[in-house]
């Protein structure tokens, strides 16, 4: 069976992946494994001590959960992830699969350069634990409404993440320049890779490839679904199981 590693985004724990397990569990022969590659400093795991520190704890975790057939999938700033990695020589032979990736889109965003800033830091993660945001999140980026569980269980993943200011310190138009210039000495760093998108997606617009294929030169093909928003694992888990079914069945991306 094919194993599918998920990287998630900023905050993300196994749970959000609870309604796709049970989409897959509905099968009598499921048509894939989906694991969550533990990131050090979420779910309450220890932080790493720098961004090669976490680096090389999340390619010792990928390539220790390897099995004979597996497939890359990431999704929001996991895909930036996935790119340092590559760069780095770390899973580059793995198909891989980029849902809406926060890339070259990164420096065109407040957020991030908001959130370089300690008291904002702390303003986002009590605005996590509000009810009141937390059910305006949902309907803004959500597709279907989320049950009392899925919320909370989305939400749990950011108030256990310690890494969450690490990550807004790491991942900077610094960061972007030298994987630019990584590229322009091996541009088969974006090969193999195959990027999907939501036509619904609030989270990360679908406009957001385009200024990674400013930044390094180079057109990038994307399948765009329709339906989707930022999370069809949680708003339709039957049909992103059967999608994915799809990539991981097939002989090469």
């Amino acid at each position: 069976m094919t194993r599918v590693l998920f990287f998630g985004g900023n905050g993300h724990s196994a749970a959000r992946l609870d309604a796709a397990q049970n989409a897959l569990g509905a099968h009598d022969s499921p048509p894939f494994e989906l694991v969550s590659v533990p990131y050090p400093g979420f779910e309450n795991r220890p932080r790493a001590a720098d961004f090669e520190a976490f680096l090389d704890a999340t390619a010792s975790a990928a390539t220790a959960l390897r099995a004979p057939r597996t497939v890359l999938y990431a999704t929001g700033i996991g895909g930036l992830l996935i790119l340092c990695l590559r760069a780095r020589g770390a899973l580059r032979d793995l198909p891989t699969v980029l849902h809406a990736p926060v890339l070259w889109g990164l420096e065109h965003r407040f957020m991030p350069r908001l959130m370089r800033l300690g008291l904002a830091q702390l303003a986002l993660r009590r605005a996590f634990k509000s009810p009141a945001f937390q059910r305006r999140f949902a309907r803004k980026h959500f597709l279907r409404p989320a049950s009392p569980e899925t919320l909370r269980a989305f939400f749990d993943g950011y108030a256990a993440c310690q890494a969450l200011p690490d990550f807004f310190a790491w991942l900077t138009p610094s960061l972007l320049r030298s994987l630019e210039a990584h590229h322009t000495r091996d541009p088969s760093l974006m090969d193999d890779i195959r990027f999907i998108w939501g036509a619904k997606d609030t989270v990360v617009p679908p406009r957001e490839l385009t200024w990674t294929e400013t930044a390094l030169r180079r057109k990038l093909v994307i399948t765009t679904f329709p339906e989707w928003g930022h999370y069809p694992m949680i708003d339709d888990p039957e049909s992103w199981v059967r999608e994915v079914s799809r990539v991981a069945s097939a002989p090469s991306l």
